[in-house]
């Protein structure tokens, strides 16, 4: 029993620790370096008591992540609801949908269907990302409301050309079951100013079962994205990204599958760092970002005659997110750390469908919700001695829903009883968490306290599909 225990114990210590494996160095005059990857992770380390900071490259285990959800799972803490071979739904500590703050480059990318069949983290592809940054908990404010179970960025973060030049990144890799990836990262600039291409394809077949039938699971996605800075020093940045995607997914354990994820997206970004007085950095971005989602039962299977859909069905949603943020940083000293500002988001939703093949596309889209939101938020940091520090956040937002349906849904739908009905409301949250870093130990206990108030809408779908039997996979750097 005690060598059992013993076991058990080791091999939950190995799994929750990244995985080094070290190759020889290159020769002093080798310029480009072809080894395969050094490092794999197997799960994330941490960086504080609530932080987690990961660089999405570093290879992971067991093959790359096909979505951002995929790769949240290498993080204690996370699940995912699965939603066949890709586009899961990431869970935090049990908690998920609108609890879960998604952002990516600043900016929210939210899907469009109601089930979340597009939720936020399909349209992510986390090799084509700088850094991910994980907070657990309603545990900061400053990057908008209705983070109670967690905020998670991932974030570009080009590196200033101190002379002119180029650098890259690029990967393959193939698998059983047909899995296949491509990923490229290229950027080339001076110290004024880069430009930075991204592009990757994901795809996948469907799986056998044990008894040899096939899993409907198949699915591919692409996405690209380009990104023009200017970096007249090491201090300030203006950074424009626009970006398009799309792919499909077919399903097991879903009446429809989704064959169209299109994604446009827009975010101008400008940053004023280290500016050595009492504002210390100014913060702003504005962004758009648009969804475009299928849902139909006859393009990537054959209508099921004796299902609940015999007929070819389609249904074709469609989400627009504009939104802007701005924040300024304030230092007195080594003790006090504030970071104010405000942020503002809208958000309208569409729909169309029709029995037929293809017959949604000449239907006129129908607007039947708009959300929009504003806040004020303010984080201050106190340390009031070495290894101890004070933090505390509020923010208040004005948020507001208009139901635009006329008619209820279902297969007998009524005259909607809230139409044209705006709701509004104040939502205020805040925390306050006291840390200390230990002398005795490499360990920093906090105590966190917070409160919130606002409003959510959570829905998901499960279904299983194995990872490949094998893979092999290249990774190239510049």
């Amino acid at each position: 029993m005690k060598r059992n225990a013993l076991c058990l114990g080791l091999a939950s210590i190995l799994a929750s620790a990244p995985v080094f494996a070290t190759l020889p160095a290159p020769a002093p005059d080798t310029d480009v370096d072809t080894r395969f990857d050094t490092v794999v992770v197997t799960a994330a380390a941490q960086t504080s008591p609530l932080t987690f900071e990961i660089d999405p490259k570093t290879p992971r285990q067991p093959v790359p992540a096909s979505d951002g959800a995929d790769y949240l799972k290498t993080i204690p803490g996370f699940s995912a609801i699965r939603n066949g071979g890709t586009n899961g739904d990431p869970v935090l500590r049990g908690m998920f949908g609108s609890r879960l703050k998604l952002l990516t480059n600043d900016s929210e990318m939210l899907g469009a269907c109601p089930m979340r069949m597009d939720n936020p983290m399909s349209y992510v592809s986390p090799e084509t990302y700088d850094k991910l940054i994980v907070i657990k908990g309603p545990q900061t404010v400053i990057w908008g409301p209705g983070s109670s179970a967690g905020t998670v960025r991932f974030e570009r973060d080009t590196e200033r050309f101190e002379q002119a030049g180029w650098r890259g990144y690029a990967g393959l890799l193939a698998g059983s079951w047909g899995r296949n990836d491509q990923v490229v990262d290229a950027s080339g600039g001076a110290p004024e100013g880069y430009v930075r291409m991204t592009a990757n394809r994901s795809a996948q077949d469907d799986y056998e079962d044990g008894d040899g039938h096939r899993v409907p699971s198949r699915w591919m996605k692409w996405n690209a994205d380009v990104e023009a800075g200017w970096t007249p020093d090491t201090d300030t940045r203006l950074v424009a990204t626009i970006g398009a995607g799309d792919g499909e997914a077919r399903y097991a354990g879903r009446g429809m599958d989704g064959s169209q994820f299109k994604r446009q997206s827009g975010v101008l970004r400008f940053e004023k760092v280290r500016m050595g007085r009492v504002l210390d950095a100014i913060e702003a971005s504005v962004f758009s970002n648009y969804a475009d989602h299928v849902m139909d039962n006859y393009s990537l299977r054959d209508p099921d005659p004796n299902g609940a859909m015999p007929m070819p069905m389609a249904s074709n949603v469609d989400r627009r997110t504009t939104g802007g943020r701005f924040a300024t940083t304030w230092r007195w000293g080594d003790s006090f750390s504030l970071i104010t500002g405000l942020d503002q988001q809208s958000n309208t939703h569409r729909a169309r469908n029709a029995p037929g093949r293809d017959v949604y596309k000449t239907k006129p889209w129908i607007a039947d919700a708009r959300f929009s939101s504003a806040g004020a938020f303010a984080e201050l940091t106190w340390k009031p001695a070495a290894g101890d520090r004070l933090i505390a956040g509020a923010r208040i937002d004005r948020a507001a829903a208009k139901d635009k349906r006329l008619k209820t849904g279902g297969m007998m739908p009524m005259p909607n009883p809230t139409a044209g009905v705006t709701r509004r409301d104040t939502l205020d949250s805040g925390f306050i968490r006291y840390e200390r870093d230990l002398a005795s130990a490499p360990a920093t206990p906090c105590m966190p306290v917070s409160a919130t108030s606002s409003a959510s809408l959570i829905s998901g779908n499960c279904s299983r599909h194995p990872r490949p039997r094998w893979a092999r996979s290249m990774r190239f750097h510049r």
